[in-house]
Formats: C-alpha cells, structure tokens, sequence
C-alpha cells in the first residue's frame, strides 16, 4: 500500500500540478483591482436569513478613481459601495447583501459596476443554492469523480467575446475521510482551474475557480473544455471536469461607422418545413444568405441543436454577394414533431447570431 504525503508536501504539489491563473483576472484596464469577481454563498438553508459579502478593490491606476454606480440584477440584491474618492493604492469597498427572501432556489446574481476612466464596466456575481431544509454533505454533491465529491461536473459559464475571458466557480466537497490534495492534467488550451484551499480536509468544502482565456486559441459558438482531475498525486481517469461557454466576435473596439459599415447578413427564408418523413429519411434543404452590408461577411461556424445535421457553406461574402448554405439532417433515431436549428456564428455586430430553421413530423 502506498504511504500518503505530509500535508505540506500536497499542498506544494497541488499548487505546482493545477496550472497558473491567467494574471489579471480580477483587474479591468490597468484601473481597478478586485480581492475576486465571483462570491459563492454554497448552500444556505431558508431560515438563515440575510447573506452578506465584501468585495475589496485596489486602485492600480495612476489617478483617483470613482465608483459611479452599482447596479443589481435583481431586487433581492442590495449593493453598498464606497462613495469617496480611492486613490492610487489605496482600497475600496463593494458590500453587498443577498436578502434570500424568494423561497429554495439556486440564484446567480450580477453587480454592474461603474467605474470612472473605464469604458466598460465590471460584472461581480454572488451565487448560491437555497435549501428549504439542511441536507447532508453527501446528498447536496452525489457526483463522485475518484473521492472528490461534485454537485455536477459540468458547468456553462455563457458568453465570451472573442480575445477576452471569463470566471467561474465550481463548489466541490470532500465526503471522504482524508484530505483531498486536488489538482487537474489534460487541460484544453485556454482552460485554467486552481482548487481553493489546495488541499481539503474531511468534511469540508472548497471550490474550483475556473477561467477560460480566448486569447490564444480560436474557438466560435459552443466551445466545450475539460481537464482531468488529479486526487493525492493520483490521476483519475475516465470522467473530466466539463467547461462550457459561447465565443462570439469582439465588436468592443469598432466605433459606431465601423458598424455601421459592417457586414450584415439577411437569410432569403430563415424556416422550412418538410412536412412528414419516416424516421431514417435524409432531409435536404438549401438556404440563402446575402451580406446586405459593405464588408465581407464572415461565418466563422455553423453549430445545430441535434445531432445528425450538417451545413456546407463558402466563407467569406463579399458585400451584396449571397451564399448558399446547404443543409443535410438525417432523421434516424428521431421521432414525433421536430425542430431543427442550424446556428450560424459571423463577423456581424448587429446579427452576429444568425437561426435557421428546419421542421417538421417524423413517424416511425
């Protein structure tokens, strides 16, 4: 049997294995620094209460900054901040307190904060699953990948502007009767996870703070990650941790003629329907999309609801050019009423999202 590392050494060896966060994260434009952009409540019974948590920032700026407002995403959220001016160097407060007055539920709830000298403004998010009752360590994460306990082992941290990145969490427990060093291998390229504490005792919780960066790879649409997970210097094999996340184009940059000058695309019938067809039929259809813009229009993907579609397409469009996008779906293993979607991701600020639709009844 295998002797088991001193504490120390699995904490060492946990923080060198997990790969390095993206530097920055927490910052926006050289300005503002936050102590993290995520807060986790975990699971908090209906009966507690009200939540609170402090977010802090550093002014890594060269001039004092403000912040203008702060807005929430829902009602149940009240944020406070720091009204004065912050200086470089010098920290400031965002408090914010989740009321948890709408009944069991799990919340993600946003803080649109506005800073001065900042274009844009930075998204905070406090999260959290309420319970009518307590549950136990083990029923509120069944899923077990080796002895790390999850709640599930897939997560959609939604919408990512090409170039840019984006931060979640993952709430993970340890239902074993040892400590837990964790850390990942076989990281997809822009994939980064680092496990909060390192090393998890019995009976407690932590969390995996993810990051997908777009900077160095060129994914578009629905991008899936994944990283195998790493317990006690022993790799677990088969199932992964699972990072899900939309990249669409960054159109940050453009000044308003740059859109205006854009490429824009316009499908001659963006639905059909193929009547009735018998399960295992191959249903062909061809739809046409003209750039009614003044800039070549480019479809960087086309990504479908179900499996057994496929599209050929040219890419790009010049403008007032049209392109044929040529749709095959086969139909075996579907049933009933169905609706097909043919997603089209493009260069287009005002309709980088472009639904083709295709349905009909399939019989047995």
């Amino acid at each position: 049997m295998r002797s088991m590392l001193p504490i120390k050494s699995l904490i060492l060896f946990a923080i060198i294995i997990s790969g390095s966060i993206v530097r920055g994260q927490n910052s926006g434009n050289g300005i503002i620094e936050f102590n993290k952009m995520i807060h986790d409540f975990g699971d908090i019974s209906l009966s507690s209460g009200k939540h609170s948590y402090t977010f802090t920032f550093k002014n890594i700026g060269k001039q004092p900054i403000l912040i203008n407002t702060v807005i929430s995403s829902c009602g149940c959220t009240t944020p406070v901040w720091t009204k004065n001016p912050v200086k470089p160097g010098e920290k400031g407060k965002i408090d914010v307190t989740f009321l948890n007055d709408q009944g069991p539920y799990p919340f993600d709830k946003s803080l649109t904060v506005y800073v001065s000298g900042m274009n844009r403004p930075v998204i905070l998010r406090i999260k959290g699953v309420v319970h009518e009752k307590p549950k136990s360590l083990s029923q509120l994460f069944p899923k077990k990948i080796g002895k790390l306990s999850f709640r599930t082992n897939f997560i959609d941290i939604g919408l990512i502007a090409q170039g840019e990145s984006r931060n979640d969490v993952m709430e993970v427990a340890n239902t074993s009767g040892v400590s837990l060093a964790i850390g990942f291998y076989n990281l997809s390229p822009g994939l980064y996870i680092t496990s909060v504490p390192a090393v998890i005792a019995p009976g407690k919780k932590g969390e995996l703070q993810i990051t997908v960066n777009t900077k160095g790879t060129k994914n578009w649409g629905t991008t899936q990650y994944s990283a195998g997970l790493i317990v006690n210097n022993s790799k677990v094999t088969g199932e992964k941790i699972i990072v899900q996340s939309r990249i669409l184009d960054n159109f940050s940059d453009l000044s308003p003629d740059d859109k205006s000058h854009s490429a824009l695309p316009m499908a001659n019938n963006s639905a059909f329907n193929f009547g009735v067809v018998k399960s295992g039929e191959v249903i062909f259809r061809t739809f046409e999309v003209k750039n009614l813009g003044q800039r070549d229009l480019i479809i960087y993907k086309a990504e479908f609801n179900e499996k057994g579609a496929t599209a050929n397409f040219n890419s790009p469009v010049k403008p007032g050019q049209t392109c044929k996008i040529d749709v095959s779906i086969n139909t075996k293993g579907f049933e009933g009423d169905k609706t097909f979607q043919v997603t089209l991701i493009t260069n287009s600020p005002s309709r980088p999202v472009v639904n083709l639709l295709v349905a009909g009844n399939i019989t047995k």
